[in-house]
Formats: structure tokens, C-alpha cells, sequence
């Protein structure tokens, strides 16, 4: 039961970790693009990895503090969570089907630019 136990804190604590370095880094990666879908493109996906930390870490809370206190909170940080995730999946879904617009737009603004700029 011991070894259970610390198996899955230290799973759930690593996959803290990782979801809050993927937010960070396509938190990052918005910041850093110019193109507007692109930059939504890469927030939902940011929000899709806030989203499942904050499932985890409700999820780490209820396994590590058994009280009724912890079981509501860890439960409202659950729900949140997977409500993140499952609205920012869509948006990411949304943006991913216009990346091929924004690019084909992109390439023509370019295209222009260099024409005027000769």
C-alpha cells in the first residue's frame, strides 16, 4: 500500500511538472509568433496544458489529504480543469483548421510586399 501510494504521488507530481513546462513553453511560443491565428493557435493549447494541471493538482490534493475539505476542493479543481481542457480543445481545433488560410494569406501579403518594395 506503501509503495502504491508513493508511485502515484510521484507520477501525479511529475506530470505537474510537465504540464506547467508545456504551458510555459507555448505560452512562450505565442508570445514570440507574429501571425494573429497562430498566437490563438498556441494559447489553447497553453490553456489545454493550465487545464490539465489544474486536474492534477486536484486530483494530488484529494490523493494526498484525505478530508472532506480537500475531496470538494480537489473536486472543483477537477471539474475546472477538465473544463479547460475540453473548451480549449475545440478552440485549438478551430484555429488549427484556419492555420492553412492564415499561411496561404500570409504568403500573398509577402508576396506584395516584396512587389512594392522593388
Amino acid at each position: 500500500m506503501e509503495t502504491s501510494y508513493q508511485i502515484a504521488v510521484s507520477f501525479l507530481v511529475t506530470l505537474l511538472l510537465l504540464s506547467f513546462f508545456m504551458f510555459l513553453l507555448y505560452k512562450v511560443r505565442k508570445i514570440r509568433t507574429e501571425r494573429d491565428v497562430r498566437k490563438a493557435y498556441f494559447n489553447s493549447i497553453s490553456r489545454i496544458w493550465l487545464g490539465l494541471l489544474i486536474a492534477v493538482f486536484g486530483l494530488n490534493t484529494i490523493i494526498q489529504f484525505s478530508s472532506a475539505v480537500s475531496y470538494i476542493v480537489g473536486g472543483l479543481f477537477i471539474i475546472i480543469g477538465l473544463y479547460n481542457v475540453w473548451h480549449f480543445n475545440a478552440a485549438r481545433k478551430y484555429f488549427k483548421g484556419n492555420l492553412p488560410i492564415e499561411e496561404k494569406a500570409w504568403a500573398e501579403f509577402n508576396r506584395k510586399t516584396r512587389q512594392n518594395g522593388k
